[in-house]
């Protein structure tokens, strides 16, 4: 284990909120602005399975927005490692900074429900965002990411399917 007169002292920076308020695009500019030696950490990362709920009003489906599908013990393990020992490389350290860079080290982490699924991790974050959004305004953000749609059109031209707005109203939104 490291001490902190070696290296920099590391912050972690958590963000949360709805799917489609913008975490990812928020992250991104703070790993550049920040200089972290870090990409940005994605709860997504931490996905392992789709399980099978019934919920009360879509039935029984496969659901990829339920605590149960992510390994949080990996992210925990993976954050306890930053934390005391910076300089061992993980599948996150950015190649074009230096660990010794800066006084701190600045590690930014997202997603979803991040601050809901353990006490430990929650307590983890030096600075917690929690960004907050409109339904209509994520939706739409979500079903254009998914369907892949150019930014060019205007939302207005956008017609999102009955299905996924069910689906997102009612699992994605919900959680």
């Amino acid at each position: 284990m490291t001490t902190s007169s070696i290296y920099p002292q590391v912050i972690f920076i958590g963000i949360a909120g709805p799917s489609g308020c913008g975490k990812t695009s928020y992250a991104t500019h703070l790993v550049n602005h920040l200089h972290s030696p870090f990409n940005i950490i994605q709860l997504d990362h931490f996905f392992y399975r789709k399980i099978n709920i019934n919920h009360p009003i879509l039935g029984r489906i496969e659901s990829e927005e339920e605590p149960e599908t992510l390994h949080v013990e990996s992210l925990l393990k993976l954050l306890r490692q930053i934390k005391y020992e910076p300089e061992k490389m993980t599948a996150y350290h950015r190649k074009n900074i230096s660990i010794k860079d800066n006084k701190y080290i600045f590690v930014i982490v997202e997603g979803f429900i991040l601050f809901a699924l353990s006490d430990e991790l929650t307590n983890m974050f030096d600075i917690r965002i929690f960004f907050e959004s409109t339904l209509s305004l994520c939706r739409m953000r979500r079903y254009r990411r998914r369907q892949k749609i150019d930014a060019q059109i205007p939302d207005e031209q956008v017609t999102v399917s009955n299905e996924f707005q069910q689906w997102f109203d009612h699992l994605v939104w919900t959680a």
